[in-house]
């Protein structure tokens, strides 16, 4: 594994490629429906994520066999009504893809940048001629607001030699690492419950049954019936939505996924040799644990955690008893990993689901 503060250039990898899968449109098994979308690079929400990756569909009668294996996700055309929640994830599974590779981008940059601060900063020429300093605002006594408060004013709060200043910076590393799989969880957390929420949108009945909901049944039977009825409906059902996903948080991610997993009838796909849903929702929970444990302020190795780190599905994490509990960014590496491998597994489960064979064999772990 590499040391945290090892050197890691880092490259921009190049765009998720998506291809889709069309019966109807060609007419036979192998045919692919064909156009380009590339994907915005914008900021989504409070969190600044941005994509650095976006993702490039294109025909797969382009490409050669050659660059088949390549192919990171397969957008499968709904040839049947039962058939359009599978169409609807698999076209967001590549906008997932650009989503997880690039929170993890980000937090690799911020790392990689305070190697390259630290190496910098060591350096004997740059320390004989500069200090580094630290700002940020205390109260100027000088200046009094009109209601009677003290302004404040930049001031500097640290003055550190290049030596110090490179020592800092290396320091603060594990602390990004530790956010970073934080923030990571959460996206992971976010993409699992668009799954489930993509499903429920064409599977209603799941959430209205009981006697509790027959309000919910009545409306969207009017919308059924009359489109101007449909608001109404929707408003009602996204907060039918919200409410659910409020409370199935409290059953842990792990318990999420394999609930998804169970009411859609998602397996591993014929291509694992080892992989299953159980071992997926191992993977999780381990990550989960780590979270969890850095969320509450543990500074050391938890038993839960260690054992959890001895399974076979344990993403190379190596926390042990006891020990500190300190992230470096090979532990964000290995989320990393696993994002991007459960949403080919996925992808080949939903495939497969439809009942028509893999385009490609290629046997997996």
């Amino acid at each position: 594994m590499p040391a945290v503060n090892s050197y890691l250039p880092l490259h921009v990898p190049p765009r998720v490629v998506c291809y889709i899968f069309s019966l109807e449109k060609l007419g036979n098994e192998n045919g692919f429906d064909c156009f380009i979308y590339l994907r915005g690079h914008t900021m989504s929400n409070s969190r600044g994520d941005i994509d650095l990756v976006g993702h490039k569909i294109v025909s797969f009668q382009e490409l050669d066999a050659g660059t088949i294996p390549l192919i990171k996700n397969i957008i499968v055309i709904a040839t049947k009504p039962e058939e359009r929640w599978i169409e609807d994830v698999t076209r967001q599974i590549g906008e997932w893809r650009a989503k997880l590779r690039s929170a993890y981008i980000r937090w690799a940059l911020a790392i990689n940048g305070l190697e390259v601060a630290a190496k910098k900063y060591a350096e004997p020429n740059w320390a004989a001629q500069h200090d580094f300093i630290v700002t940020s605002l205390r109260p100027d006594e000088n200046g009094i607001r009109p209601d009677g408060g003290i302004k404040p004013k930049v001031t500097i709060i640290a003055r550190w030699d290049g030596p110090t200043a490179s020592q800092a910076h290396l320091n603060t590393m594990p602390m990004l690492a530790t956010f970073g799989v934080i923030d990571l969880y959460a996206h992971l957390e976010e993409v699992i419950f668009a799954l489930y929420r993509t499903y429920l949108n064409y599977h209603h009945r799941q959430l209205l049954r009981g006697n509790e909901f027959k309000n919910l049944r009545r409306l969207k039977r009017e919308a059924d019936e009359d489109a101007t009825a449909q608001s109404a409906w929707e408003a009602a059902w996204q907060e039918r939505l919200n409410s659910w996903q409020r409370k199935k948080l409290y059953d842990g991610l792990p318990k999420v996924f394999k609930s998804f997993c169970d009411i859609a009838t998602i397996k591993a796909s014929s291509i694992y040799k080892h992989g299953t849903v159980e071992s997926w929702c191992e993977c999780i929970e381990i990550i989960g644990l780590v979270r969890n444990a850095l969320v509450h302020g543990a500074t050391t190795v938890s038993d839960e955690l260690a054992a959890a780190c001895a399974k076979p599905y344990s993403l190379a994490f190596d926390f042990e008893k006891d020990k500190p509990l300190i992230v470096h960014l090979y532990h964000l590496q290995g989320i990393d990993l696993f994002c991007e491998q459960l949403l080919s597994a996925l992808n080949c489960s939903l495939f497969e689901l439809t009942n028509r064979a893999m385009p490609f064999e290629e046997t997996k772990e």
